[in-house]
């Protein structure tokens, strides 16, 4: 249930991070993906906990993700510089969210050049007070954006 609601945590910062910027639809899903994909990398846990241990918090984690995913933003954005700046800020957004918030495995940032990793001797259990309250705080983040933004569009004119 927790790591449940501390992938909305990323789904919602993400959000937020999309409209400070991205015009169109597009775009800001573009920046949303971009906080979220990262976490592609815990499927190995479908097969086993060796390949889950090996590749999560690495393959989708890591610098190399991150220059492969604001790319492919860069070419298909209907605004490449903007979307790509907040895609590349949702990814380590998403990156920060991990160290400080789920004490689990470290980030392997540098792979596959290097095993090193980096983790937060300070980080806090996924059930803890500071989680709900980033959680709590993403909540009302996305709740006042969405009433200041109210996107509005003339009757029957498609959204954007």
């Amino acid at each position: 249930m927790l790591s449940g609601l501390h992938f909305l945590t990323h789904i919602g910062l993400s959000w937020l991070i999309a409209n400070l910027a991205a015009e169109s639809r597009k775009d800001r899903s573009l920046v949303i993906l971009a906080g979220v994909l990262p976490d592609l990398d815990g499927v190995g846990i479908l097969w086993s906990e060796p390949v889950y241990l090996a590749a999560h918090r690495a393959a989708g984690h890591s610098l190399l993700a991150a220059v492969l995913l604001v790319a492919l933003i860069w070419r298909i954005a209907d605004a490449p510089l903007p979307t790509a700046a907040l895609a590349a800020v949702s990814f380590h957004v998403h990156l920060l969210l991990d160290s400080v918030g789920t004490g689990g495995l470290p980030i392997r940032y540098l792979w596959p050049i290097s095993d090193w990793a980096w983790t937060y001797s300070g980080r806090w259990t996924l059930a803890s007070w500071q989680n709900v309250a980033v959680m709590a705080a993403t909540l009302m983040g996305m709740l006042w954006v969405s009433w200041r933004s109210r996107r509005r569009r003339p009757s029957g004119a498609p959204a954007t």
